[in-house]
Order: C-alpha cells, then structure tokens, then sequence
C-alpha cells in the first residue's frame, strides 16, 4: 500500500512538474509572438518617421533659405513666395511671421506682430539650439511660446562664423494641419505584411511635439502594441507613435498569438492531485475496511464461542448424566435451547450480511399479521431476555394485516432486541410497541441503556461502525445488526430512526408502509 501510495505521489508531482513547464513553454512563446507585434510597430514607425522627415523637410528648408537670401528686401510672409517654387509655398500659409537675427549686433527684425521674446533671449534660444545639431545640419526647429499656444520655430543654425540669420514660426494648430493630412494615407505597415489584412484597419498613428498631440489616426493608447520613434533633432521633439490591434495578430504572426493554456494545465494537474487523492482516501478506506472486517471475524468468533461452549458444556453433562433432578435436567435442555436460539440469530444475521454484500438480499412479502408476529418473535425472545435479567413489556395496537417478510420482520425484531440487552443495564423494562395510522405501521424497541448521542445517529446504521464507547465498555458485538435492520426495512419501503427514551434510553423505530 505504501508503494501505490509513494507511485501516486510521484505521478502528482510529474504532473505538477510537466504542466509548470508547459505554463512556461507557453508564456515564453506568446512573448515571443508579442514581442513580433511590438517590433512591427517599431518598423512602421520608423518608416512613418522617415517620410515624415523628408516631407517636413522639403517643405521647411525651402522657406528657410528664401528667407535668408531675402532678408535685406523682405516686410511680409507674403514677399518670400516670389522666392519660393510652388510646390514650398503651401508652407507659407502657415507662416506666423518671419525674423532676421544678427547674434553680433543682438538685434532682431522680424515680420508681422511683435514677438514675445526679447531680442537677446530670441537668439540665446537660436544659439544654444544651433549646438545640439549636427554639423551638416542646414536648419532647426525648436518650441517657443508666442502668448498662451506653443509655436515651432524653424531657424538658421547660428554658430562658428555665422552671426546672421534668419528663423519663422508655425503655430502648433497650424503645424497639425499640414501633417495630418499626410498620416491619413501614409501607409505605415508595408504592403507585403498587410497581404493577409488588406488594409490598416487596427492600426493606429499619431505625431506629438510639446508635450501635445498634433495628429492622430486611430491610435489605441491602451494597445500593448506600441511603439515610439523620435524625428531627428533638427525637428525639435516630434516623435511619431504607432499602435497595433491584437486582432491583426493571426495575419501577422504566423499562428496567430497562441491561446492560452493555462486553465487546461491547471484544470488536469486538479484532475491528477485530485486523483491521487481519490485514490488515496479508497486505499485508506480499504486499510480502515479490512480492519473494520478482522474486528468482524473476531466479534463474530466470540459470539459463537459462548453459546457453544454452553451448548457443549450442558450436553456433555446430559450424556454423563451428572444431573441429580429432573428439574436440573429441564434447566440444562432449556439452557441449550436457549443458546442454539441464540446461534441461529447470530448465524441469521451473517446470512443476511452476506447476502447485502452481493446485493443478493431480497425480500418475500406476502400479507401478514404483525400483531400476532410480534407476540410470538417477543415469546422465542423471552428466554434471552430473561437470562440478562430484563423484562419484556409488550404494547400491541390494533394494525390491519400488510404487505410483509415475515423472516424479514422476524430478523429486525430480534436485532433490535438484542441490541437493548446489550446497551441496557441488568433488570431493565424492555418496551416493544406497534402501532400505525392511516400510512404507515411503526414497529418501537424502547431500552433503559445510555441512549444515542445525537452526533452519531446517523452513523450506527453503519455496516461494522460501532461507538467507542461500546468499545471501552466491553459490549460484544459484530457491528452488522442495525446496518441489517435498515436495509431490510428499505426494502420494504420503510425507514428507521432512533431517539431519546423516557426517562432515559434509546428508542428505536421502524417505519414500513401500511395496507392503505
């Protein structure tokens, strides 16, 4: 038993190893597949950074460079688009207005309304700006307050011997519709990816700069597919950010992001532990159950060896004729009597036992008067009762004639009398009752023992269950009686019950249907 024990173990314990491993197989790949969906997006917003580069550029450096070769003659936005090819002036008509700066003088001309910044703090931005781009950089971009709205300003790098140059701002407002309409129909995803999509339904873009969002398409921020990409710092902070749906994960990632397995691994690592458990408790069961039957064998061998050595005992003496009276003889026959009564109960109950165990127990009935078979199981009972100095008090009601097994009544009737003398104390009254009503036939044994506890009631019907204070006290007994008592009353379509006697006691009831 201990080695089946030890092998369910093991299997609960390979089972736990090998759905943990499968957990972590699994969490490991759909990591794998995220993080495919996370890079893709970092493609699309490398590539949308890019074309956004060159369009911002090819718009913006134009003006920049009219600007500068136009200084000396220039009063509006308006003047640079003679300077201009048409397709860099679209520009200008977001312009807010246009600066000519000298780093050397700290002087600042500028176009249309007067700037926020004072002259000197206009070209210390330019300046310290102009440093943070690279060498080749020809222009550069950086945020600046103009009232209560953020502006970028594009400019001419000031640095080495350059002391002149010029700059123009683009309200943040304005800046968004010049991009937005590009992201709208810039493809972010190439075309190769998206065979299995068809479109870019699920994916998501938008341009932010100071701190706030300039453009926007369909972009999901709660999407765990994200990712960022900065513009060259010639652009200011412009960062372009692209968002994936993990519904385009199937066309995406080959396979699709795998399903999670997680609840089936649990689920059949419980179904294993609970198992091994299931089959540890039967194994329990079966150790307390051959336990529970050498007790049987045992209790049923005392019962049998008191009666026969009576038996035994008082025929020797009859065959010997060691009787001095007639009288002592009458008390040796009847003392053998007795006992053989008493063995062919006991040798009853282990029949019927035997028969509940292979489901062969079966009843006959046939209509029977209970009354009259009340009064003749009490009478053969007499002579046991009388022995263990107990009296027997009989309270019959008048019952119509019903449908039962004589051998059946005869045997519940004797169990249960035996059971009082063995739980009652010596020259105690014995109660049998029966009685019925309009449903029912209620057969009653009443004894003066200690009772029934109300915690194991529902345990003494048990098969081999018997209390331990039965146990400490000494009573004999093979603990099959009560559990023949209910299934032969179940096989009539009765029940049984037990509770407290007055004043003191067990009483038993039996309940079979009646003839109406």
């Amino acid at each position: 038993m201990l080695v089946i024990a030890g092998a369910l173990a093991l299997t609960a314990l390979v089972a736990g190893v090998l759905t943990l491993e499968a957990v972590s197989a699994a969490r490991d790949q759909r990591r794998a597949a995220e993080r495919v969906l996370t890079d893709y997006a970092a493609l699309g917003a490398e590539g949308v950074t890019g074309r956004l580069e060159t369009f911002l550029a090819g718009r913006l450096y134009p003006v920049i460079t009219a600007a500068a070769r136009s200084a000396s003659r220039l009063q509006t936005v308006g003047d640079l688009a003679a300077d201009l090819a048409a397709g860099s002036r679209e520009i200008l008509d977001v312009i807010d207005r246009v600066f000519w700066l000298d780093s050397r003088g700290g002087t600042v001309r500028t176009t249309g309304i007067t700037f926020a910044l004072a002259s000197d703090s206009l070209i210390a931005i330019v300046t310290a700006s102009s440093r943070r781009l690279s060498a080749n950089g020809y222009f550069g971009a950086v945020w600046v307050t103009a009232g209560l709205h953020p502006e970028l300003m594009v400019f001419q790098p000031l640095r080495g011997d350059r002391a002149l140059g010029s700059a123009f701002t683009i309200p943040a407002a304005a800046l968004a519709g010049v991009v937005t309409p590009r992201l709208k129909i810039d493809p972010v995803l190439p075309k190769s990816l998206l065979l299995r999509v068809g479109t870019e339904g699920g994916i998501g873009v938008r341009l932010t700069g100071a701190s706030t969002e300039l453009a926007n398409r369909d972009f999901d921020a709660r999407s765990p597919y994200q990712a960022r990409q900065v513009l060259d710092p010639m652009f200011a902070d412009l960062a372009v950010e692209v968002s994936l749906s993990a519904n385009l994960a199937p066309a995406l990632v080959i396979g699709g992001l795998p399903r999670s397995r997680i609840p089936l691994l649990v689920g059949l690592l419980v179904l294993t532990v609970a198992l091994s458990l299931a089959a540890g408790y039967q194994l329990r069961r079966e150790r307390a159950l051959t336990g529970l039957r050498d007790d049987f064998v045992a209790s049923v061998s005392h019962e049998l060896r008191t009666p026969l050595a009576q038996i035994r005992l008082f025929a020797e003496t009859l065959r010997l004729g060691r009787i001095r009276s007639e009288a002592e003889g009458e008390r040796s026959i009847g003392i053998i009597e007795r006992e053989a009564r008493r063995l062919e109960h006991l040798v009853g109950n282990i029949l019927h036992f035997s028969r509940a165990e292979r489901g062969l127990l079966q009843v006959e009935p046939e209509l029977t008067d209970l009354p009259d078979l009340v009064r003749q199981i009490v009478a053969d009972f007499l002579p046991l009762a009388e022995r263990a100095g107990a009296t027997l008090q009989v309270a019959i009601a008048t019952v119509s004639p019903v449908m039962a097994d004589p051998a059946a009544i005869r045997q519940i009737l004797l169990n249960l009398l035996d059971n009082a003398i063995k739980y009652g104390p010596g020259s105690q009254v014995i109660r049998v009752g029966l009685a019925a009503d309009s449903v029912n036939v209620y057969l009653t044994v009443e004894d003066e023992g200690p009772g029934v506890p109300v915690a194991i009631r529902g345990r003494i019907w048990e098969r081999f269950w018997r209390a331990e204070a039965s146990r400490r006290a000494g009573v004999t007994g093979t603990g099959i009686g009560l559990a023949i008592v209910r299934e032969l009353a179940v096989l009539h379509g009765g029940s049984v019950a037990v509770e407290d006697a007055a004043p003191s006691g067990a009483r038993f009831i039996v309940t079979i249907p009646g003839s109406g």
